[in-house]
């Protein structure tokens, strides 16, 4: 882990979960972290909501404190996020890019 909000707290991903809405085309969801040092220690809930601009996805915390695991997990279901509407958009009914024509 790289990034500066999981250096000084790593977490681990404990469960994920995302749902495509009646239209397939919204999603939502939540991803749950735990400390990596202490896996039954308060949990960190990111909630994942549909957007109708980039990045298509709106992150919520549910730790009204902000904690550092809070941060941590934040800055970890953004990475999960934008590698799956970059490599599986169709995991949540998005389709891939097309490249523009040279």
């Amino acid at each position: 882990m790289t990034d500066e909000a999981n250096a000084c707290c790593p977490v681990v991903l404990q469960l994920v979960s995302l749902t495509l809405a009646f239209d397939d085309a919204r999603f939502f969801g939540a991803a749950i972290f735990a400390q990596a040092n202490n896996l039954d220690g308060p949990w960190a809930t990111v909630l994942v909501d549909h957007a109708d601009e980039v990045p298509w996805f709106r992150l919520t915390t549910t730790d009204p404190t902000g904690s550092e695991v809070s941060d941590a997990a934040m800055a970890e279901t953004d990475r999960l996020m934008r590698f799956v509407l970059t490599h599986h958009p169709e995991r949540i009914g998005r389709t891939r890019p097309t490249p523009p024509a040279s």
